[in-house]
């Protein structure tokens, strides 16, 4: 596979875990943690990073 999209499989892995991982903990009427809400936003800025990325241009 290409690099961009290793990066952005990782990315929305990360976002699948983590609202995976807020459904099991919304038993509790509370709001979600905040480890799962920069667990999200680390995987939604990966996922843009590698729709961004271009790569090395190679000689």
């Amino acid at each position: 596979m290409k690099e961009p999209i290793k990066i952005m499989l990782l990315g929305i892995t990360l976002m699948i875990v983590s609202l995976f991982f807020q459904n099991l903990t919304k038993w509790d009427s509370s709001p979600p943690s905040s480890l799962v809400q920069i667990v999200f936003a680390a995987g939604l800025i990966t996922a843009l990073t590698g729709y961004f990325y271009k790569g090395e241009i190679k000689k």
